[in-house]
């Protein structure tokens, strides 16, 4: 059960990683065109990690770095990685086993 469990995280890890590499939007041709549409990412995370106040810290960064909207799902770790199995979520941040 151990060994599922691993092999399931480090899946999802992996796939993370992965999508965090894709570029969200190609630069404009000329520099001076208006910028392309933002695209939303659905954030999938523990209540507690939300409580801690992080996000509320690094998403106003990675919103702008990225032009990006995050919506934050706030939920348990088994139903953050539901969502993420699902494919209700983009990205998943959790902290403890389900």
């Amino acid at each position: 059960m151990q060994q599922k469990h691993l092999s399931f995280i480090l899946a999802l890890l992996s796939l993370i990683v992965l999508a965090a590499c894709q570029p969200l939007v190609a630069p404009p041709a000329g520099g001076d065109g208006p910028m392309a549409a933002a695209q939303t990412l659905i954030l999938a995370t523990t209540t507690s990690t939300q409580d801690s106040g992080l996000l509320d810290v690094i998403l106003p960064v990675f919103e702008e770095e990225a032009n990006a909207n995050v919506d934050v799902i706030a939920v348990g770790t088994g139903q953050a990685l539901t969502l993420g199995e699902d494919g209700n979520a983009d990205v998943l941040l959790v902290h403890a086993r389900a």
